[in-house]
């Protein structure tokens, strides 16, 4: 048997999975696992516009600032502006500036205070 028709697909499928991994923006479609193969937001915008997607950050590889609104542009070199209620206004800017409308990495919720609890001096 002729193992090496069997190692050498395996091997390059390994490789493609671990460079998607890698790769800070992925393309989204319904039903589909999300496809990390995307360095520059502006090609993964171009790629998830052709396919009826969105581009959205890989959470392994990059988080958006802290604060800001719910959506961002990211631009070449990964500089994230944050200040977008809507994807539409997001999306539309994005496109201009050559780069790609994400989602914001949500913060963590704040802790809650018990109002009611005491504080002990010791």
């Amino acid at each position: 048997m002729n193992y090496g028709r069997f190692v050498l697909p395996s091997l390059l499928m390994a490789m493609v999975a671990g460079q998607a991994l890698a790769s800070p923006f992925c393309v989204e479609l319904t039903g589909i696992p999300l496809q990390c193969l995307y360095a520059d937001p502006a090609m993964c915008q171009h790629e998830a516009d052709r396919l009826g997607g969105i581009c959205s950050a890989n959470p392994a590889e990059f988080t958006t600032p802290a604060g800001g609104s719910q959506f961002c542009v990211v631009e070449s070199g990964n500089v994230a502006t944050c200040a977008y209620a809507d994807r539409g206004s997001c999306s539309r800017d994005g496109r201009q500036k050559a780069g790609a409308c994400i989602a914001a990495t949500p913060a963590a919720p704040p802790k809650a205070t018990d109002p009611y609890e005491v504080k002990r001096p010791y």
